[in-house]
């Protein structure tokens, strides 16, 4: 297709299809009366104007423009797998200002009833034409999608009346692009459990692992968010442009705009009897600092601090069905979270990700890649031991309590911008969270307000996706 076709004739109409855009990424469509029509593969442009879009079959149109994407356009998005992407403009602004020129199948698209408007990547939006009566989850008695099918709906939990003659008989299953399922082998969500993401495509599972295969007494499905790795967690996420925060509560939920994360702060609060539909939340932190004589977590242990204990409460978490992360140990946890996996690990017990938490200092504030090199061997020493992917949910260039020098203002900032590079370079590293309530010089935020030097480039930082699907 030659793109210089496209914009000498205004009227024409033509059916572009496959990925022979591809060539013409970043091409800004300007021409009047424009049809474009996309019938498969990714198709990709700086904006569009005037244009009439007919999408169907299993396609993609990225706008990347973030003031005027869509100018004068009509989206039909007449397919549940076409999908649009507005890496610019954030789900909020979509909604409000460029849901009204999209349809979906003819009807006018309704966010939240028979469209879905999700935030994607560090300052980007997909809009996918699902209902939310949409069942993502297909689950089959035979192996390779054989035998009696029936399709599951989000938001309900499945054990063994709601699954009917497919209790126990599940073998395969297909789980559509953008949801999150979780099927475990006893009806509490206990036992031995999988927790499988569809992110960048349709998953398959031709066969269920061992200990699952005909032996599913459960199953949650939960919507998916494209989330970036940076996130925030003292300091409120929009002040920072972080599209994830936690709060050490179960008390907040999810806008468009960013993602609100659970956390077990310690074994009786708090509670896990959520709807975790209305908070918008599809992830679980564990216990918080359980090696640590001062919180919680480790005083409400039996002995305090007991591992073991720990591990026996695991099966709480599990029941959510949501992804769920390791308790968070201190900068000196290692020992601590090593036996935690193992032993959850021995007892079949589920753990999706691992968060720990660092302030340990660098003698030399004027080398900021120096103390990046040290929090990736430290990071790098526990992924090697837990095999999975780590949130750094708390983390500071020193903190009140270390003995080094403290850095100035501008030291902080570059050291903590080397931190964050490296932690997006790493892909075992999948989330990370400022924490700066540790002397003024290593905030965010002055005392006397505004944004620090390091506050403000950790607000500029655009992180890369934090899921990296297998």
């Amino acid at each position: 297709m030659n793109s210089k076709l496209l914009r000498e004739n205004a009227m024409d109409s033509r059916i572009i299809s496959g990925l022979m855009i591809a060539a013409m990424a970043g091409l800004s469509l300007v021409a009047n009366a424009q049809t474009l029509t996309i019938t498969q593969g990714v198709q990709k442009y700086a904006s569009l104007a005037s244009t009439t879009v007919h999408m169907s079959g299993r396609c993609e149109l990225w706008v990347t423009n973030s003031s005027t994407p869509l100018s004068g356009c009509a989206i039909n998005l007449n397919s549940s797998d076409a999908w649009l992407f507005l890496s610019g403009v954030k789900p909020s602004v979509v909604v409000s200002a460029y849901l009204g020129q999209v349809r979906v199948g003819g009807a006018t698209a309704v966010a939240d009833s028979n469209i879905r408007v999700v935030q994607h990547g560090a300052a980007g939006t997909v809009v996918i034409p699902h209902a939310s009566s949409f069942q993502p989850l297909q689950v089959f008695t035979g192996p390779h999608f054989t035998g009696t099918a029936m399709s599951l709906s989000q938001h309900v939990y499945y054990r063994p009346t709601q699954l009917g003659p497919f209790n126990a008989a599940i073998s395969s299953f297909k789980l559509k692009r953008g949801y999150m399922a979780t099927l475990a082998q006893n009806q509490d969500g206990s036992g031995i459990s999988r927790n499988y993401v569809a992110q960048d495509g349709d998953l398959e599972v031709s066969v269920l692992p061992g200990g699952l295969d005909d032996e599913v007494r459960f199953v949650y499905l939960i919507p998916w968010r494209w989330v970036a790795k940076k996130g925030s967690c003292d300091v409120w996420p929009e002040d920072l442009n972080a599209t994830w925060w936690y709060n050490w509560n179960i008390n907040q939920s999810s806008p468009r705009d960013m993602q609100y994360v659970a956390i077990k702060q310690q074994p009786y609060w708090p509670g896990l009897n959520q709807n975790w539909q209305t908070l918008g939340v599809n992830h679980l932190l564990g216990f918080n600092e359980p090696n640590n004589p001062v919180e919680d977590a480790y005083q409400n242990l039996t002995p305090p601090g007991s591992v073991s204990d720990a591990v026996a409460r695991w099966a709480e978490l599990l029941g959510t069905g949501l992804r769920v992360g390791a308790p968070a140990v201190t900068d000196g946890g290692y020992s601590w979270i090593v036996d935690f996996v193992n032993q959850a690990d021995a007892a079949g017990q589920r753990i999706d990700y691992v968060p720990v938490h660092y302030y340990r200092s660098y003698a030399n504030n004027d080398y900021p890649q120096g103390a990046a090199d040290n929090l990736y061997n430290f990071l790098k020493s526990i992924y090697d031991a837990v095999k999975r992917p780590l949130w750094v949910t708390e983390f500071n260039n020193g903190a009140n309590w270390t003995s080094d020098p403290d850095p100035t203002f501008d030291q902080n900032r570059n050291v903590i911008e080397a931190m964050i590079n490296m932690m997006d370079a790493t892909p075992w590293i999948e989330r990370y969270a400022i924490y700066s309530a540790v002397e003024e010089v290593r905030q965010a935020r002055y005392n006397a307000g505004g944004l620090t030097p390091m506050g403000l480039m950790y607000r500029d930082h655009l992180s890369p996706l934090a899921y990296l699907q297998g």
